[in-house]
């Protein structure tokens, strides 16, 4: 084997030791599956399982690669979500790949469509900037190192200095964060993905390092905001005395304000809606949100509803045009959750629209 098909290897094994340990079970089982390699029950079993795959040829790096595109960095995030007219979309820019490439400061060129795959720099770095598919991507990665608890390099009995220690073992393990500003010519909208807690500080610091690297090809100006207020009260209203809408989304809290004073539909329990109450849904039923504006939304979405495994995972809107996605998700079903929010800024007749974001 030639040294660099070596090393490429060696980089495979590490990205498998790293990376892929970070994902949900149920999408490395996902990966497992596909490419027919034995499950095992729990983290240690995927781990050995993938490297045996690496080693009989069954998982390749471009088989790894792309799995990772699609469940690395995706859920789990802050997003804030803009719509893009149909002028920029249109552009003649987005017809030529080399000509996007050429439209890049001379300093960011190097980056195009970059292999970021061993990338784990200790400061959130901008690794690659990749087009295809009308999707225009933007990402940075951070590494973020834990340890993880390995009893079998323990040492007992050790002897220092007259007295006696026993040593616990933990492996430093390379994870790493990742941000991206995503611009989906098809969708008709762009987002920026935060993968780091909520600071406007550091939220603000974050999207001006997307502004500034995307610049040259993207005028924000442009670009259009959540209307977050609308988003939140149509999620809310849709699913009154809709069971097919309610199916996909359904609220857990609702804050309808009008200046200092609000209105709240909630309840107590993590895994339920308040419209599962008939007294709370009449109360509500009664309520016009179009005088108020949203402030705030907790709504419980299911991913493929009438699938044989649907998933139910939790998202919040607020009104500074954030939206949270507390699950880890696949890549699909992130653009599909963005896609039903973007789409609940529109009301369905015409309305009069005070207070809106």
């Amino acid at each position: 084997m030639k040294s660099r098909d070596v090393k490429k290897n060696a980089e495979l094994v590490d990205l498998v030791r790293g990376i892929v340990r970070q994902q949900g079970n149920i999408f490395v089982r996902e990966l497992l599956r596909s490419k027919r390699i034995p499950l095992g029950s729990k983290k240690d079993d995927f781990e050995a399982h993938l490297l045996e795959g690496i080693d009989q040829g069954t998982l390749s790096r471009e088989d790894l690669l792309a799995w990772l595109e699609e469940v690395e960095g995706w859920g789990d995030q802050h997003v804030y979500l803009f719509g893009i007219p149909e002028s920029v979309a249109t552009d003649a820019l987005w017809s030529a790949p080399q000509q996007i490439r050429d439209k890049l400061p001379p300093r960011l060129r190097g980056l195009w469509n970059a292999d970021a795959s061993s990338a784990f720099p200790d400061k959130r770095t901008l690794t690659g900037i990749y087009f295809d598919n009308a999707t225009l991507r933007f990402v940075w990665h951070q590494q973020l190192s834990s340890w993880v608890r390995t009893p079998e390099q323990d040492q007992k009995d050790v002897w220092i200095e007259g007295d006696r220690y026993e040593m616990r073992a933990y492996r430093e393990r390379p994870d790493r964060s990742v941000q991206r500003f995503v611009v989906r010519l098809d969708l008709r909208m762009a987002a920026a993905f935060l993968e780091m807690p909520w600071s406007k500080t550091n939220h603000d610091g974050a999207l001006g390092e997307m502004r500034e690297a995307a610049r040259t090809l993207v005028d924000w100006d442009a670009l259009q905001g959540l209307a977050a207020s609308d988003a939140i009260k149509n999620l809310d209203q849709k699913q009154i005395g809709n069971p097919a809408y309610s199916a996909k989304v359904g609220s857990q809290r609702t804050r309808l304000s009008d200046g200092g004073t609000y209105v709240e539909f909630a309840t107590s329990s993590p895994e339920t809606r308040y419209t599962d109450s008939q007294v709370v849904r009449n109360v509500r039923s009664a309520v016009e949100p179009e005088g108020f504006t949203g402030t705030s939304g907790s709504f419980l979405y299911t991913t493929n509803p009438g699938a044989p495994k649907p998933r139910t995972v939790r998202i919040e809107i607020f009104e500074d045009r954030r939206i949270r996605l507390w699950h880890q998700l696949r890549m699909a079903e992130v653009w599909d959750i963005l896609t039903t929010v973007k789409e609940a800024e529109k009301w369905s007749s015409p309305r009069v629209r005070t207070g809106q974001a």
